[in-house]
């Protein structure tokens, strides 16, 4: 039986995680999760060596949460700008390595929210395989694993579903190189999120539990018995990480369409939501 990890995303409580929020770490331990997941934005603010030491003393798991900025897109038609993302995502590699996490996930691909007015174009697949083929192998040596996520088609044109996930992978090719799946955009992109998961299969490195608005997991429209049911069937055992946002920053808020209050209180997201996920992973038999 797969043994599930469980997260929490600290994008509920801050967009920028500096030293004045490593007291979350401990908070989370506390509510019972695994581990956290860091938002890296801002790359100059964290501390690596601080970090570490919270998730130690907590006795925590870590993955880093990583987006592309604008002019640093290892898919950019832009020769400068490749390079300027593939130095990035280095960096996200090196810093999460010395975290001491296993994971460095997210749209590795292209700054969330670019959008050209097209569809994704040959020159730019290649270019995507190129860029993280290169990451895979400086993940490897690093000892950390990258995860590709597909996003909605309102945040990327790059790759919205998992079989688009599925291939990128199979392009590269690397063991250290898997996919990211996330219930929010698989309830807009796919047919059927549990049909997407078990198609992903061995290919699935690491996983977001977003409900349907962003909300508390259980109150919206996921199906998350067949959910669970998918990552069971296909012998699941990564992190299964809460992912929602901060009600409050307005620059996170804007950048993922926020405009309303989507939960009563982040304590009580993420309190409740593990709490539905854990029931509901051993209603699987996970």
């Amino acid at each position: 039986m797969s043994e599930l990890k469980y997260g929490l995303n600290l994008l509920v409580y801050t967009a920028t995680f500096s030293n004045e929020q490593l007291d979350l770490v401990a908070k989370v331990a506390d509510m019972g999760y695994d581990g956290v997941e860091i938002p890296f934005n801002d790359l100059s603010v964290l501390d690596a060596a601080a970090t570490r030491k919270a998730c130690e003393a907590a006795g925590m798991g870590l993955t880093s949460c990583c987006v592309i900025m604008p002019g640093q897109s290892i898919s950019s038609t832009d020769e400068s700008e490749r390079k300027l993302g593939a130095e990035r995502l280095r960096r996200m590699i090196d810093i999460t390595a010395e975290m001491g996490g296993d994971m460095v996930a997210g749209p590795l691909y292209a700054p969330v929210g670019h959008m050209t007015g097209r569809a994704r174009t040959e020159d730019e697949w290649n270019w995507c395989v190129d860029g993280l083929a290169a990451g895979a192998q400086h993940a490897a040596g690093a000892g950390v694993c990258l995860a590709i996520e597909p996003l909605n088609r309102f945040e990327t044109y790059v790759l919205n579903t998992a079989a688009d996930a599925v291939k990128l992978v199979q392009a590269v090719d690397s063991e250290n190189l898997k996919v990211q799946l996330d219930t929010f955009h698989g309830n807009i992109e796919e047919k059927d999120t549990a049909a997407a998961i078990r198609a992903t299969g061995k290919w699935l490195g690491h996983f977001h539990a977003s409900e349907s608005d962003r909300g508390v997991p259980g109150t919206g429209q996921v199906r998350w018995r067949e959910v669970f049911a998918a990552l069971h069937e296909i012998d699941y055992s990564g992190w299964v990480t809460i992912e929602s946002f901060a009600t409050g920053i307005l620059d996170l808020c804007a950048a993922a369409c926020i405009w309303r209050e989507i939960y009563e209180s982040a304590d009580a997201l993420a309190r409740d939501g593990l709490a539905f996920l854990k029931e509901t992973a051993r209603a699987a038999g996970q």
